[in-house]
């Protein structure tokens, strides 16, 4: 700016996204920075400028080991930003390539980005969809802790803004001859507490 850097990175890969668009609905023209740091894995981050009379940065964003995007999820012209949360990567022994990433939308909210759970919420499952999700994830399941995808639909439930139907699902569709539900049911407790969106199992549940 006027001959003078005013801003670097350094990075196995960079580029720019949405460059003059107004990412904060202040508007003053905006600009994305995404780099990739290199490495088997990790890790992504977006960068937000606001490029007006001077350089000033609004926020940056980590995406951990997936892709960062930025979309008009509410229609109000300021795009929002959607991320993986990789806090379950290699969670009680299980493969990278099977972990389950559920999304999380950020706002510009406040003059930050922050998780915007009300755009992340879906419409309810239906009894039938969640008696049919119960029997394809646990048709295989013999013993030992449930598959992936088992307790990963369970936090995806979650993220979807509901945490009643999330946690009925776990207690109802465990099979009565596995041992280790409750003790599964506080570690998964404990890693989702402080994640965006969370909600804890109702008080009371019969095995939660």
């Amino acid at each position: 700016q006027n001959g003078h850097r005013v801003f670097a990175v350094r990075a196995a890969d960079a580029r720019f996204e949405l460059a003059g668009r107004d990412l904060n609905g202040d508007r003053t023209p905006d600009v994305v920075i995404q780099i990739f740091s290199g490495g088997m894995h990790c890790c992504s981050q977006a960068t937000v400028l606001e490029l007006g009379t001077t350089l000033r940065k609004l926020g940056v964003i980590d995406g951990a080991d997936g892709d960062i995007t930025f979309e008009d999820l509410d229609n109000d012209g300021v795009p929002e930003a959607r991320v993986g949360d990789f806090r379950f990567a290699y969670w009680r022994d299980y493969a990278f390539a099977e972990t389950p990433v559920p999304d999380v939308v950020l706002a510009w909210r406040g003059g930050q980005y922050r998780p915007a759970c009300d755009l992340m919420k879906e419409d309810p499952p239906t009894p039938a969809m969640l008696a049919r999700r119960a029997r394809e994830l646990t048709r295989d399941w013999s013993e030992g802790d449930p598959p992936a995808a088992f307790w990963g639909y369970v936090v995806d439930l979650i993220y979807a803004g509901h945490p009643d139907a999330a946690w009925r699902f776990f207690d109802r569709a465990w099979p009565a001859a596995i041992s280790g539900k409750a003790e599964f049911a506080a570690d998964l407790r404990e890693k989702l507490r402080g994640s965006p969106c969370w909600s804890p199992p109702p008080a009371g549940g019969s095995a939660i």
